[in-house]
């Protein structure tokens, strides 16, 4: 019953949030508090919750498999521990972003849409997350996607950003009516579309069906060629949402595909050949084209591109080879990378709003801005640029390390994939570390720097500084958030059995 509670949780929070801004003229500071606190309680109420602690735990995800068949055949799944590691990854970066959205909104107006639409954002995405049935999944991620329709063109004012999110209604439309298509297939040939009664295995025709499904789905998460709606729909959005679109978003539509595709019946080797073959392009295409960007923000999206090559590249050697440890460092990477993704995206904000600077070379006249901003970034960027021992490196690692202990025989040159995507990623990378240590090295020998810093609201500096403790504690101990990603590998390995 958790979950539905949880569901209700966020569907009335925003209806009610949304009514009394408009009623009682609530300001931005008190709707970005009441939407944090929201979040927050629904984030401690999955994490604690006695089902999924008991996932959590390092028990075995399933005792038989008519004990995953009845839990299989409820509306959600109640032990589901991928979508459970997922829906509180989400809820935490939402809570962040609502923290960081007191001040960074604060001259912005129609904030009484604003946060109702994170909040129903929210709903979809974990509602799509858990769902175990076709159309229920369908329709919450029609709900994500209207609401993040919205929140990318919510500067209204600005052309770029309605174009940004007309682009990406667009794209995001053609792929829904794909997976509708490969929907309404598996039900004509199947009977049903409750994900655990159908099995494409005793049906040609349903495996289109699985196909179209993975086609929408994978535009929907930006998987090259499909991805040319990312780097517009990120770089335009707000940085708070920009920040929730490529570190969450795109990760908790990926991980749906892949769920539903081994619960349906589609080989894994296939769909890990499949998945290889994407994630080759995403790491290829992305670097390739971050090197070229100026924009800062429409950098980060190339990025998020390449690193959602990274963590496809992980599920599909996890796949190949029926690999525990591929899967735990996709979920390391899905993790690491929203903590640093985040960050990035923050603090790009940060300098929007007080230096009005949005390329990568105006960092350079960033004198006067606080050294604690420059030093945060700083982090988050060695992180994507898998510098050792960032979190970044130690996903790709073990990422390597699965490839040669299960004696894959592309191991070779699924090594050179990341050893060539991380050189080619390093060299848009190290003109921002550059502009940033030259940054941190000139406050060093300046004296009184600090009487000429900016002041930076404490709205600001605190979700900032809680994302890079983060991720320097992942550095300390990467084996607790390895440990706690187990269980939704040998999750994704029980379906394929």
């Amino acid at each position: 019953m958790l979950l539905q509670i949880v569901l209700l949780m966020l569907g009335t929070s925003a209806i009610l949030l949304f009514i009394g801004a408009r009623v009682f003229r609530f300001s931005n500071k008190t709707i970005g508090i009441i939407t944090a606190i929201v979040l927050l309680s629904v984030g401690i109420s999955l994490f604690f919750e006695q089902d999924i602690q008991y996932m959590i735990s390092g028990m075995p995800a399933f005792d038989s498999i008519a004990h995953r068949e009845s839990i299989f055949r409820d509306v959600f799944y109640r032990f589901e521990p991928g979508a459970m590691l997922i829906s509180v990854l989400v809820l935490l970066m939402g809570f962040l972003a609502s923290i960081f959205n007191v001040e960074y909104l604060r001259k912005e107006k129609r904030q009484h849409a604003f946060y109702p639409l994170m909040l129903m954002m929210f709903l979809g995405i974990i509602g799509m997350l858990w769902a175990a049935d076709l159309l229920i999944v369908y329709l919450f991620s029609e709900l994500m996607n209207i609401c993040a329709y919205a929140l990318v063109a919510f500067r209204r004012k600005s052309n770029a950003a309605i174009e940004a999110g007309f682009k990406y209604l667009m794209m995001s439309s053609v792929a829904s009516v794909i997976v509708l298509a490969g929907i309404s297939i598996l039900f004509f040939t199947e009977g049903t579309v409750h994900i655990s009664l159908i099995n494409i295995g005793r049906n040609g025709l349903s495996y289109l069906g699985a196909i179209f499904i993975l086609s929408g789905f994978c535009l929907k998460s930006a998987i090259v060629p499909l991805h040319t709606w990312l780097p517009d729909a990120h770089g335009k959005a707000p940085s708070s949402i920009s920040a929730l679109l490529s570190g969450v978003l795109v990760q908790s539509v990926f991980y749906v595909m892949v769920r539903i595709l081994l619960s349906i019946g589609m080989s894994p080797f296939l769909v890990g050949n499949i998945l290889l073959i994407l994630a080759l392009l995403n790491i290829l295409v992305g670097n390739l084209m971050g090197i070229i960007q100026v924009n800062l923000k429409r950098m980060l999206g190339y990025s998020t591109i390449a690193q959602m090559g990274y963590i496809v590249l992980c599920f599909a050697i996890g796949l190949r080879n029926e690999s525990a440890l591929a899967l735990q460092s996709g979920f390391f990477i899905i993790i690491a990378h929203a903590l640093t993704k985040d960050l990035a995206f923050l603090e790009a904000g940060t300098f929007y709003l007080y230096e009005n600077v949005i390329e990568i070379k105006g960092i350079r006249s960033l004198k006067n801005h606080p050294l604690f901003t420059i030093i945060v970034l700083t982090v988050a960027v060695l992180s994507l640029s898998a510098i050792p021992p960032f979190p970044g490196f130690t996903g790709k690692w073990t990422a390597l390390t699965s490839v040669f202990a299960a004696n894959d025989p592309l191991a070779a040159w699924i090594t050179l994939a990341f050893l060539v995507g991380s050189l080619i990623a390093f060299g848009y990378y190290l003109p921002l570390l550059v502009n940033l240590f030259g940054i941190i090295l000139q406050r060093n020998h300046q004296k009184n720097s600090n009487d000429m810093q900016k002041e930076i609201s404490i709205w600001m500096k605190v979700p900032t500084a809680l994302l890079a403790i983060s991720i320097i504690l992942i550095i300390i101990f990467p084996q607790v958030i390895l440990n706690r990603t187990l269980v939704a590998a040998q999750f994704l390995l029980e379906l394929i059995k």
